[in-house]
């Protein structure tokens, strides 16, 4: 009998992958992505393009090769995990016609009433009748094709930690907060995960000492706030270093010339396209 063919460009990616979180993890000083070492990082999906955090931002954000796509994550009235940038759900799903009233918090309602939400309408009419997603589904439409970086905006850490354990997911994905309390919790629950330090403005020296205990290998600072000198810093300390949100082609190219290790962006496909050239 004839041996099946073996598809090389999916284990590929599976060898990138796992170089990546070791080299997250400080097992190695060098990226393995040959286009400048810079990860592509989808914000809330392909949001440029599509309704963010939805599961059509997921499926394209991976169809344009990001390496990861990020998503925020927020608890329901029914401990239900689901994926939502914003405080309330006005901006971006249709609440206040379905439900009526105005900032409406995820954590209020049930599931069943998110379950009646459209979430893409607000975005364009054509993406009428986009469910906002869980998070559980979130993250089985983005691992077909790409990794997950799970950005935590509320909830135990606890929740977390049991969700991606019963998805097999532990280490499989990177976890991000600007909660640095919260990262050290996770850290204590689940030592082998990788984590993600998230910040803005100047990175002091206090915040540097502070660090550590967060357990994170990978600092996600604001992009206006990083320079080379930065960079280097924190390359030094050991930690890899990956920017937020970066949307025009001369930050890309500035941050390139800097060093830094990722770039999370609206615009995945562009960014990939712009490292392909280079």
């Amino acid at each position: 009998m004839r041996a099946a063919a073996v598809p090389t460009r999916g284990i590929h990616r599976v060898m990138q992958w796992t170089c990546v979180l070791a080299c997250a993890c400080g097992a190695c000083n060098s990226s393995p992505w040959v286009d400048s070492r810079v990860m592509v990082i989808a914000h809330r999906g392909n949001s440029r393009y599509h309704p963010e955090n939805t599961l059509t931002a997921f499926r394209e954000a991976g169809a344009v090769g990001a390496d990861l796509v990020e998503l925020d994550a927020r608890l329901s009235a029914d401990n239900t995990l689901y994926c939502l940038h914003d405080g309330t759900l006005d901006r971006t799903t249709d609440v206040r016609k379905v439900r009526g009233g105005e900032k409406v918090r995820m954590r209020d309602l049930p599931d069943a009433e998110l379950a009646r939400l459209d979430a893409g309408s607000w975005f364009d009419a054509k993406f009428a009748g986009e469910p906002l997603p869980t998070l559980a589904d979130a993250l089985d439409v983005i691992h077909e094709k790409s990794r997950t970086l799970l950005e935590h905006k509320d909830g135990p850490a606890e929740d977390y930690v049991r969700l991606l354990r019963e998805k097999r997911l532990t280490n499989k994905l990177v976890v991000q907060s600007f909660d640095w309390k919260w990262l050290e919790q996770y850290h204590a629950l689940e030592p082998k995960q990788t984590l993600a330090a998230l910040g803005s403005k100047e990175l002091g020296d206090e915040q540097l000492a502070k660090l550590p205990a967060t357990g994170a290998s990978i600092v996600a600072w604001s992009h206006a706030d990083l320079n080379q000198e930065v960079i280097t810093k924190l390359h030094n300390l050991g930690y890899r270093v990956w920017a937020w949100t970066v949307n025009e082609p001369a930050d890309w190219e500035r941050l390139l010339a800097a060093g830094i290790d990722g770039i999370i962006t609206d615009r995945p496909g562009d960014l990939r396209q712009v490292l392909r050239d280079r």
